[in-house]
């Protein structure tokens, strides 16, 4: 969990201030300076890559959901984190647009960019690398994301021979789904 300060310490990719100051007023019913809440900017759907739900089925999703609409009372904003896809983060909407996580005021989309060929930093643990996080805002549709920034980046990764791949060298920088689970 993580703490913001959401008058001092809060910037999300491509959030006006307008927005921030409406969603400020809109929380504190009593104009009294700054508030403490708890947000979760780093939770990982059934879609994710990385994940501890067991894949995409319709009973993964059930227990993933309930188990968002039993967090504590005090989180109020999550932010859905499926490495570089957003797949999670429209689902998610879609639940809260027919009803559901009620108990939720805010879900942002986070794109999680694991920089571990070139930033890892323990050659003993694979897992201590650095990653970077992009929050965008809410206000954001899934596509203009999509569109102008997930299509927008490029990769430029070699697979090796023991990959058996039939193209052996090279998969041409285009980043799927399929490319990935596949190179994991």
């Amino acid at each position: 969990m993580i703490l913001f300060n959401l008058m001092e310490n809060l910037f999300l990719y491509g959030c006006s201030d307008f927005y921030i100051k409406k969603y400020i007023m809109n929380t504190n019913k009593v104009n009294r300076g700054s508030e403490w809440r708890k947000w979760d900017l780093h939770v990982h759907t059934p879609l994710s890559i990385e994940q501890e739900y067991g894949g995409n089925t319709p009973e993964n999703w059930e227990r993933f959901i309930s188990d968002l609409e039993r967090l504590p009372s005090e989180i109020k904003v999550i932010g859905i984190n499926d490495y570089i896809f957003i797949d999670g983060y429209k689902k998610v909407l879609d639940e809260k647009r027919k009803g559901r996580l009620s108990n939720i005021e805010l879900i942002l989309p986070v794109i999680e960019l694991r920089i571990d060929k070139f930033a890892n930093v323990s050659e003993d643990d694979p897992l201590k690398r650095i990653n970077f996080h992009i929050i965008f805002s809410n206000e954001l549709t899934s596509e203009q994301i999509e569109s102008q920034f997930l299509n927008a980046l490029s990769a430029e990764y070699k697979l090796e021979t023991e990959y058996d791949y039939d193209n052996e060298s090279d998969w041409g920088g285009v980043i799927t789904r399929e490319n990935i689970e596949f190179i994991r």
